[in-house]
């Protein structure tokens, strides 16, 4: 069982095993479809402001693709102020709208004025410490803060404060289906135990789409590609399991108007994963010490320029893909990540001595006639770029100089020679079902669908990125827009609620799932598993 997953596993376990049994019917106050960084930060909030949350997970885990990603874009933090970085509101606004370019100027407001109240000190109370703050290519100031590491320890906190919560439930491994509508308002969703395939409707005053993007769901993908750029001949997978755009099609059925839908962030070091057997995930990939070299054995762009520079540069090849070319010693720079499999030996085994992987020879001219790169462009590109190394400038793309703060890499002389072929790879969605400023869901007239809550990826973390992902503009719009619908959802809440009015829509009535508690755990351990 990968690392990951016993940790999320045994945090779940131990807070459990303290927990009263949670008793009353599913249904609830408030349902919160997904529990990723967004939907666990609506269920908190909903739940302190004394709601019932019942939250709905198709994994058998929380955490969403958050637990793979890293840190968080923060402004005027205490940490900012300790290393000497002066940044404010109003400097964060101008950074993020102008390299988003078409960013939806009043949530980038509103996240510029109170992330560092909203998500940095949210945090913090819950015991996140933030101690790495690192520049990006988008900030005039470093704003990129990471709590250790990977966002993974955000997500175990959020997941401990959410099940010590009375007021909130969970549902593992249950796919919502479709919303309960009645007369244009959401009152529940349909879903299904993906363990037994067996349906059931949960009933509530208001719902909060969290479900994250679509990117693993490559029909969307093609269907909202840019216009303006080609489909690439080969496209990888490279986002959670569960991207597969289900939110979108329950926010479709209650007549939500999307916009952005065709903002999408695509890497383009994705390396076909050698355990995928039909070879359509990705592992990324990167190596500071290697060049990359486009279909005509040539390189096309600085190695070291930022995602929005090398992925126009890409898509404006005859073909969407390149190679990474390095050498013996460059080997050691060679990195990969996205899999719990992976480590050092793995990555020597299965994809650098892996010849449906990585190609390697004694000289470049072997080389390469093993990937079919032209053998002249090849050699020539390598010698330019050698000679560039030793007179210390790169003059063909400033990747590094004299004038330029960029460390130089190492020539690629020795041999056994490497090349590794890469492809565009999806990641994350920058758009969706519209939302205002309490994260309500509108429909095509701009009126608030009544009932119906959206946040995180699912909404293309409200329009904040604009045409371009930057470095930590995900995870903490996406917390900050769960608290905003959980808080808001909790503030409508009626008084007195009536019970629900059937809807049109049927269901095979089954038997409700019940909440896992505590008197479910020590036999479900006692199992004999494979």
């Amino acid at each position: 069982m990968p690392k990951l997953h016993r940790i999320l596993l045994l945090v779940a376990a131990s807070l459990m095993v303290g927990c009263s049994d949670p008793g009353p019917p599913v249904d609830a106050d408030i349902i919160v479809v997904g529990a990723g960084i967004a939907g666990l930060a609506a269920a908190i909030d909903a739940g302190n402001a004394g709601a019932q949350v019942l939250v709905l997970d198709a994994n058998s885990v929380g955490g969403g693709h958050a637990v793979k990603a890293g840190g968080f874009a923060l402004v005027g933090t205490e940490l900012q102020a300790k290393r000497g970085y002066i940044d404010t509101p109003d400097v964060a606004f101008s950074d993020l709208m102008a390299w988003g370019e078409d960013a939806d100027a009043e949530w980038v407001r509103h996240y510029a004025e109170f992330s560092d109240r909203d998500v940095h000190d949210w945090l913090v109370e819950m015991g996140v410490k933030f101690n790495i703050i690192i520049p990006t290519p988008e900030s005039s100031v470093p704003r990129f803060h990471f709590a250790g590491g990977r966002a993974v320890k955000v997500v175990v906190p959020m997941m401990q404060k959410a099940l010590q919560m009375p007021t909130v439930r969970f549902l593992w491994n249950t796919r919502a289906l479709r919303l309960l509508v009645n007369e244009q308002s959401v009152t529940g969703v349909v879903a299904e135990n993906l363990r037994n395939g067996t349906a059931a409707k949960y009933r509530a005053s208001a719902v909060i789409l969290a479900t994250g993007g679509f990117q693993s769901e490559l029909a969307m993908v093609r269907k909202n590609w840019r216009s303006d750029r080609r489909f690439p001949e080969r496209l990888l997978i490279g986002s959670g399991q569960f991207a597969n755009g289900d939110g979108y099609r329950l926010a479709e059925q209650a007549g939500a108007a999307f916009v952005r839908m065709d903002h999408q962030v695509t890497f383009i070091n994705g390396l076909p994963d050698p355990r995928t057997p039909d070879g359509s995930r990705a592992l990324v990939t990167q190596n500071p010490d290697a060049i990359w070299v486009n279909s005509s054995g040539q390189r096309y762009v600085n190695e070291d320029a930022s995602s929005k520079l090398v992925e126009a540069a890409l898509f404006k090849q005859e073909s969407a893909t390149h190679w990474l070319i390095f050498d013996e010693r460059g080997k050691k720079s060679f990195g990969v990540r996205d899999a719990p499999w992976l480590n050092a030996g793995t990555v020597n085994q299965e994809i650098l001595l892996n010849p449906e992987v990585t190609q390697s020879a004694s000289s470049i001219e072997e080389l390469a006639i093993a990937t079919g790169l032209p053998s002249r462009d090849l050699a020539t590109t390598i010698d330019r770029f050698n000679v560039q190394v030793q007179s210390g400038e790169d003059s063909d793309f400033q990747r590094f100089g004299p004038d330029i703060q960029a460390p130089i890499p190492a020539e690629i002389m020795q041999p056994p020679f490497y090349a590794v072929q890469l492809f565009p790879t999806t990641r994350k969605s920058m758009g969706g079902p519209a939302i205002n400023l309490n994260g309500q869901v509108l429909n095509a007239t701009g009126q608030p669908v009544p009932g119906l809550y959206a946040a995180g990826e699912l909404t293309g973390v409200a329009g904040i990125n604009g045409s371009h992902g930057g470095s930590g503009t995900f995870l903490g719009p996406s917390l900050l827009t769960g608290r905003i619908a959980g808080q808001a959802a909790a503030a409508n809440i009626p008084e007195n609620p009536q019970p629900s009015i059937p809807t049109t829509q049927t269901v095979e009535e089954t038997t409700k799932a019940e909440p896992f508690g505590p008197k479910d755990l020590e036999p479900l351990i006692q199992q004999a598993r494979n």
